[in-house]
Protein backbone atom coordinates (compact mmCIF):
# COMPACT_ATOMS: atom_id res chain seq x y z
CA UNK A 1 0.00 0.00 0.00
CA UNK A 2 1.34 3.43 -0.95
CA UNK A 3 1.59 6.23 1.58
CA UNK A 4 -0.55 9.18 0.49
CA UNK A 5 1.39 12.37 -0.27
CA UNK A 6 -1.37 14.88 0.38
CA UNK A 7 -3.31 16.10 3.41
CA UNK A 8 -2.12 16.46 6.98
CA UNK A 9 0.19 19.06 8.47
CA UNK A 10 3.01 20.54 6.43
CA UNK A 11 6.04 22.49 7.61
CA UNK A 12 5.64 26.23 7.00
CA UNK A 13 1.89 25.99 6.41
CA UNK A 14 -0.57 28.33 8.09
CA UNK A 15 -1.03 32.03 8.65
CA UNK A 16 2.15 34.01 9.20
CA UNK A 17 2.44 36.69 11.88
CA UNK A 18 3.97 40.12 11.40
CA UNK A 19 5.55 39.81 14.85
CA UNK A 20 8.79 38.00 15.74
CA UNK A 21 7.03 35.39 17.82
CA UNK A 22 3.76 35.19 19.70
CA UNK A 23 2.43 33.59 22.86
CA UNK A 24 -0.98 32.47 23.98
CA UNK A 25 -2.15 34.14 27.17
CA UNK A 26 -5.35 33.90 29.17
CA UNK A 27 -6.74 37.28 30.16
CA UNK A 28 -10.15 38.31 31.47
CA UNK A 29 -12.55 38.71 28.54
CA UNK A 30 -13.50 42.23 29.62
CA UNK A 31 -9.86 43.32 29.02
CA UNK A 32 -9.75 42.03 25.44
CA UNK A 33 -10.56 45.35 23.70
CA UNK A 34 -8.11 47.27 25.89
CA UNK A 35 -5.30 44.83 25.09
CA UNK A 36 -6.12 45.08 21.38
CA UNK A 37 -5.97 48.89 21.71
CA UNK A 38 -2.54 48.61 23.37
CA UNK A 39 -1.21 46.42 20.55
CA UNK A 40 -2.61 48.83 17.94
CA UNK A 41 -1.00 51.79 19.76
CA UNK A 42 2.37 50.01 19.88
CA UNK A 43 2.14 49.17 16.17
CA UNK A 44 1.16 52.76 15.29
CA UNK A 45 4.06 54.26 17.28
CA UNK A 46 6.85 51.87 16.32
CA UNK A 47 8.61 54.69 14.45
CA UNK A 48 9.11 56.74 17.63
CA UNK A 49 12.73 57.71 18.11
CA UNK A 50 14.69 60.71 19.41
CA UNK A 51 13.26 62.87 16.60
CA UNK A 52 9.68 62.45 17.81
CA UNK A 53 7.90 63.64 20.89
CA UNK A 54 5.71 61.41 23.02
CA UNK A 55 2.45 60.08 21.57
CA UNK A 56 -0.63 59.32 23.65
CA UNK A 57 -3.47 57.08 22.57
CA UNK A 58 -7.14 57.91 22.63
CA UNK A 59 -8.69 57.03 25.98
CA UNK A 60 -10.12 53.53 26.15
CA UNK A 61 -13.01 53.02 28.56
CA UNK A 62 -12.45 49.93 30.70
CA UNK A 63 -14.27 48.43 33.65
CA UNK A 64 -12.01 46.94 36.31
CA UNK A 65 -12.54 43.45 37.68
CA UNK A 66 -14.43 45.15 40.53
CA UNK A 67 -16.59 46.86 37.85
CA UNK A 68 -15.25 50.39 38.37
CA UNK A 69 -15.10 52.55 35.22
CA UNK A 70 -11.65 53.70 34.09
CA UNK A 71 -10.13 55.51 31.14
CA UNK A 72 -6.90 53.90 29.98
CA UNK A 73 -4.39 55.99 28.00
CA UNK A 74 -1.21 54.56 26.51
CA UNK A 75 1.85 56.81 26.12
CA UNK A 76 4.88 56.04 24.01
CA UNK A 77 7.96 58.22 24.21
CA UNK A 78 11.47 57.85 22.85
CA UNK A 79 14.34 56.74 25.03
CA UNK A 80 16.89 59.53 24.94
CA UNK A 81 20.38 58.48 25.94
CA UNK A 82 22.36 61.10 27.82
Amino acid sequence: MEKKQHGGSRPGAGRKTKYESTVVMRVPEKYRDTIKALILHLDDTDMIDKNYSAVESEAVFQRSLKDKGQHIIFRTEPVIKK
